[in-house]
């Protein structure tokens, strides 16, 4: 398996991974009649997302994504490409509806890859949670002294399964491609 494509996150005019979401998900491409197909090891959902927040709202960007299907989204036709994500939507601009926080984090630590699904949000010096209420930003706070302390304490945690049970194994892979974080966990 191969660590996964990471969605972007244009935020304070740096680009970050998005690395957690605390309630469902930001944005599925189902729900605009896209089928994604997985496009490679390293992405397969079959689609990357870009996000930002403009005029004070989680915004969709742009969409990559490796579908048969072609619908125009928000007046916006896709590039056809001859690339494993296959058609690109630039310039969406679509204002997102969601409600809870999400992680953000860039200055990825290399020796922490871990070759399977999504990387930890420990795995990053520079991590920030937003919270959001029906798309409108509400607060950011910054992660970086608890990730660090986290790597510190555990610098493995998740990094593995605890155990190479099936079920253990099973749950840890299941993990890593998911971006569900507790936002109420404490220090």
């Amino acid at each position: 398996m191969t660590g996964q494509i990471a969605d972007s996150f244009l935020f304070n005019t740096e680009v970050y991974s998005l690395s957690g979401i605390s309630e469902g998900e930001l944005f599925s491409p189902f729900d605009y009649g896209l089928f994604p197909r997985a496009a490679t090891t390293a992405c397969w959902r079959g689609h990357v997302l870009y996000f930002t927040v403009a005029g004070g709202y989680l915004t969709l960007v742009d969409m990559e994504v490796n579908a048969e299907e072609e619908p125009e989204i928000n007046g916006v036709k896709p590039i056809i490409r001859e690339q494993s994500l296959r058609l690109h939507y630039q310039d969406l601009n679509i204002k997102l509806d969601f409600s809870g926080k999400i992680i953000i984090a860039k200055d990825f630590i290399r020796e922490m890859y871990v070759h399977m699904g999504f990387q930890r949000s420990t795995a990053y010096k520079t991590v920030v949670e937003l919270e959001f209420e029906k798309g409108k930003f509400v607060s950011e706070k910054d992660l970086s002294s608890k990730m660090k302390k986290k790597r510190r304490k555990k610098p493995d945690e998740g990094a593995r399964p605890k155990s190479m049970e099936e079920r253990d194994m099973s749950e840890w892979i299941k993990g890593t491609f998911s971006l569900e974080y507790d936002s109420t966990e404490e220090d």
